[in-house]
């Protein structure tokens, strides 16, 4: 009776998940140019995920895993496979865990020049993987991930944010033994995972938040974000990096709050010109959200509200935002969807523009 009551209240006076407000960019989060300046590593159309597994860097780009030796410029394609990757995770003795369409993880290890299957799990507390997005390896025998819908694949995440999609889940998998286990359930999108310790934090990216699965449940891990969160990846000091593969905006929380307008807009408009984000934007006059608020004299406005931006932000050991990396609404490297320092730089996979970007870790950092 209280939570209704509450709920009626939030409605009218429009406070609390009623609120249609937007974190401003600011302190740790100020607007940089440092993603587009970023030096272009390689042009990979369709890179989704990135790992290192501290001598090379992998990449996954449509249904084809690539390996980058060296300075990463020159992508060997490793291996194809049946449906698009869509998540992938490496350790330094030579395993390979690859999600193909997010129905299942594939554990392989490359043995006098021929893939070997380690293990394979296709289920998680008797239910079909579907929607598997995020992998990593705790061990040399477990593996953790993340499924951001029981209801809809990977590359459908944007129905899943308009239909207020609130089953993704996380869970544990020893492909030695092929015992597995449910870490958490009921998520808002869940779209990344992080081993610390005893503990497993998780992206979930609807509730704008990072949470911990295990006895870290610390308040200050990162929560209330301008951006939708997504993979994680270790940094060299014992924090780690955070993508947000888009960002926020007033309109689109306002669309989310009126359940009429959703669901006409579903079923009626082509999903390529929903009022929603996108992982990139400009290409069509028919794109919404271009009115002069965007858009000046055929001028794009940097400060505009962004349907697509490039964003990473680098979390502190304690739980802290620490600084970000932009590509601006102007700017070419939206759709940051992974993240993988190596050898003293910072690698990101824009999907937005098909680009393997790398930067400084410490770059646009005030001294």
């Amino acid at each position: 009776m209280l939570a209704a009551l509450r709920h009626f209240s939030d409605r009218v006076l429009g406070r609390g998940d009623a609120a249609i407000t937007v974190p401003v960019m600011d302190g740790a989060l100020k607007a940089n140019r440092v993603l587009d300046g970023a030096t272009v590593v390689a042009e990979l159309p369709g890179i989704d995920d990135i790992a290192s597994d501290g001598t090379t860097l992998w990449a996954s780009a449509g249904r084809v895993l690539y390996r980058l030796d060296g300075d990463g410029s020159k992508p060997m394609a490793a291996r194809q496979l049946d449906a698009e990757i869509s998540a992938i995770a490496v350790t330094r003795s030579g395993l390979v865990a690859v999600s193909a369409g997010g129905g299942g993880i594939v554990v392989m290890q490359m043995i006098g020049g021929v893939w070997n299957e380690v293990g394979k799990l296709e289920q998680l507390a008797g239910t079909k993987l579907v929607g598997v997005n995020a992998l990593a390896f705790d061990g040399d025998d477990q593996l953790v991930f993340s499924e951001g819908s029981q209801r809809h694949g990977p590359a459908d995440w944007c129905r899943d944010l308009m239909e207020l999609g609130q089953t993704g889940r996380a869970g544990r998998w020893n492909f030695r033994s092929g015992a597995s286990s449910q870490l958490a359930s009921g998520l808002h999108h869940a779209y990344g995972v992080l081993v610390r310790g005893d503990s497993v934090l998780v992206s979930e990216s609807w509730r704008h938040r990072v949470v911990s699965t295990g006895g870290d449940a610390r308040a200050s891990w990162p929560r209330g974000l301008p951006g939708y969160p997504s993979r994680m990846s270790p940094a060299a000091d014992g924090g780690f990096w955070l993508a947000c593969f888009v960002c926020r905006t007033q309109l689109v929380e306002f669309v989310l709050r009126e359940p009429a307008y959703r669901q006409r807009m579903l079923a009626e408009i082509d999903p390529r010109y929903w009022i929603a984000p996108a992982l990139a934007s400009g290409k069509s006059f028919l794109e919404p959200i271009q009115g002069a608020g965007v858009k000046t004299m055929g001028v794009m406005k940097p400060w505009a509200p962004p349907r697509s931006y490039g964003l990473v932000l680098r979390v502190g050991r304690e739980g802290q935002v620490m600084h970000s990396f932009h590509s601006q609404v102007d700017g070419q490297h939206h759709g940051i969807t992974g993240v993988a320092e190596h050898q003293g730089l910072l690698f990101a996979a824009s999907k937005g523009s098909g680009r393997l970007l790398s930067v400084p870790t410490a770059a646009g950092v005030a001294a």
